[in-house]
């Protein structure tokens, strides 16, 4: 090994022996809102705006969302105004103020001016050459810095030795990190009904270098005309602040217990024509499923599956294997040979659904067959028509 993988090493090891920031009791929640690029940095360009302008905006409105909502909370800035604020001062504020979490603001690019959609990014390995370069395209915002060869021990973002350091990455945050983006990506999505793009991984440099959960938001595309058009105007903007402060909210009620209200948050009436959560039956894309653990916690939520069960108290296990932004049928081809495949809709897609099982043994049968077709399958659970914990359902079926 050369003397630059032990570098990186040690700059890893830097960083991630910051005290960790953990939420304690009657401790005051911090968050870091980051704004991206700014001052001599405009970030991506569209044809009349500008990166850094619009994700200021938006950075700025969701902070004072949750300033004026959330008593026990403080938010912190990395920038507040029009300046350049370097990659590894940006983590530094944050760690240094032991921050629980940090929630990174940006717009996305592309040469394809069609390319469309929010995705919102949570630290990993680059899983494909697309990832790579929305990672590279965010940190080479440190080749503007005057020293970045000093700042960064002369780590380069156009360099493959990148994925070395990146594949040192602690994923101590890592399920929180997933969880918030999670959260993030439905509200936005089903807020502004732009196309979903997912929760992603990448090589952020930022999002590693923090000690603490952390996403990275791309909030549209500015190359894209119709887009630009949407992030220009300030209702949308707003909205898209909303979204990502009810996340927020959500995330923090869920990990510290403490219950924010939102009621009095006031969000423009942009709803979807088909935005109650409901499922069809006998009605027989890739898998885009932002949920990727059948144990996590999950929000309860009323659905409505297959139909209305005899016993409102009846426990049922499924197995999920894709959701969808779009509605399609039961009788596709790609659900050829899986036994009672439904859908439901919740948090803005369709989600589709294998097996409808009275216990956990049967319905991991069914995964097993499922995953075969569709790796990433898991088990879900409702108890009537409540989704509810796979683990909780569990302790519900045992006679």
């Amino acid at each position: 090994m050369n003397s630059k993988f032990f570098f990186l090493l040690f700059l890893l090891i830097t960083f991630l022996t910051f005290p960790a920031a953990a939420q304690k009791d009657g401790k005051t929640f911090k968050v870091v809102i980051d704004a991206g690029h700014g001052g001599k940095d405009p970030g991506c360009l569209g044809s009349y705006t500008k990166e850094k302008d619009v994700a200021l905006n938006i950075a700025l409105k969701t902070g004072k969302l949750i300033s004026d909502n959330c008593p026990g909370v403080k938010v912190i800035y990395t920038r507040n105004t029009d300046v350049f604020v370097e990659l590894y001062r940006r983590a530094k504020i944050a760690n240094d103020n032991h921050a629980d979490l940090f929630i990174s603001f940006h717009c996305n690019a592309s040469e394809n001016k069609s390319a469309h959609g929010i995705d919102t990014w949570v630290m990993g390995l680059h899983k494909s050459e697309a990832n790579l370069a929305v990672a590279r395209a965010e940190n080479s915002a440190m080749l503007k810095e005057k020293d970045y060869e000093k700042n960064y021990g002369g780590f380069n973002p156009n360099s493959p030795e990148s994925a070395v350091m990146f594949s040192l990455y602690s994923a101590a945050y890592l399920n929180n990190s997933i969880l918030l983006a999670d959260k993030v990506q439905k509200n936005l999505i089903n807020t502004t009904h732009l196309r979903d793009r997912g929760v992603n991984q990448a090589g952020y440099w930022v999002l590693w270098a923090v000690s603490m959960p952390s996403i990275l938001i791309e909030m549209g595309f500015l190359t894209n005309p119709t887009e630009e058009k949407f992030l220009s105007e300030e209702k949308n903007k707003a909205d898209i602040a909303n979204a990502i402060y009810r996340a927020f909210v959500s995330y923090y009620s869920q990990v510290t217990g403490n219950k924010v209200a939102t009621s009095d948050v006031i969000v423009s009436d942009n709803s979807h024509p088909e935005s109650s959560n409901k499922s069809e039956a006998n009605d027989h894309n890739n898998n885009n499923s932002s949920d990727n653990q059948s144990d996590k916690e999950v929000d309860d939520q009323k659905v409505t599956v297959d139909k209305s069960p005899a016993n409102p108290d009846e426990i049922r296990f499924m197995v999920q294997f894709m959701a969808l932004p779009d509605k399609i049928s039961l009788n596709d081809k790609r659900f050829n040979g899986l036994p009672k495949v439904n859908r439901y809709y919740e948090g803005g897609l369709w989600k589709y659904t294998s097996g409808s099982e009275v216990d956990l043994p049967s319905a991991k049968k069914i995964l097993a067959e499922v995953k075969k077709k569709y790796p990433d399958a898991f088990v879900i659970a409702f108890h009537g028509e409540t989704k509810i914990p796979v683990s909780e359902a569990v302790k519900l079926a045992k006679p």
